[in-house]
């Protein structure tokens, strides 16, 4: 007599069975959402001149405008997962997902640690840590989005999307330059500010871009796997 063994058996993990598509596609909604709710915090303090002043410590807009942070770092994240899953397709120098986990890693931060009352310059009277802790990861964030947005720019794939990635690699780093030496040289604030929110609309309207082409690359893949069968 034999003994018979019942292995049980494993259900599907979860997972496996969000594709990479899909990944993308709620990273997109996610990054436009947080372009959405920034000016929805723009409109309701049009006294505030400069992005991280919303989400600063004590204003009413800072609860949405640091989900809208929030959301920017998990549009990153899961358009991250989506890349890595299409295999190498997206590798310039290294692999742009890579550089897209870092800057989703950077806004996640700033989400959490944000400025004090008025944002004040780091290292300037009446600034505190979190002024520095925050800042540097806000810039270090839209600085590799800049990086991400020069590698798709270099990819011999979607003219379009290449297109669009040059267009606003171009207008992202010249408005946001222009209106930090504004900042920096205390000039006009009003201008310096709409110069600043205007490149970061565009970058974070990128990421919800990028993340419709990832899509589209995994839905056109699933067409071809699926005619060869």
């Amino acid at each position: 007599m034999t003994d018979t063994l019942e292995r049980p058996v494993r259900a599907p993990s979860r997972r496996a069975r969000v594709s990479p598509g899909r990944l993308a596609l709620v990273g997109s909604f996610s990054a436009f959402a947080s372009a959405a709710f920034i000016w929805m915090c723009r409109v309701a303090e049009p006294s505030v001149h400069y992005v991280s002043q919303l989400g600063a410590t004590g204003m009413p807009t800072a609860p949405l405008f640091n989900l809208a942070l929030l959301l920017l770092a998990v549009a990153a994240v899961l358009v991250d997962r989506a890349a890595v899953a299409h295999g190498d397709g997206y590798v310039v120098g290294w692999p742009v997902a890579t550089t897209l986990l870092a800057c989703g890693m950077c806004f996640a931060v700033a989400s959490v640690i944000t400025c004090s009352p008025g944002c004040p310059v780091p290292f300037t009277p009446g600034a505190l840590p979190q002024d520095l802790v925050h800042i540097s990861f806000a810039v270090l964030g839209f600085g590799l989005a800049i990086v991400a947005m020069g590698q798709v720019a270099a990819l011999r794939r979607r003219p379009w999307m290449r297109a669009a990635s040059v267009v606003t690699l171009v207008a992202v780093g010249s408005t946001s330059l222009t209106g930090a030496m504004i900042a920096l040289f205390r000039g006009d604030t009003v201008l310096g500010g709409n110069f600043e929110f205007t490149a970061a609309t565009l970058a974070i309207s990128w990421f919800g871009v990028f993340g419709l082409h990832v899509a589209a690359d995994h839905r056109a893949a699933g067409r071809r796997d699926a005619s060869t069968r």
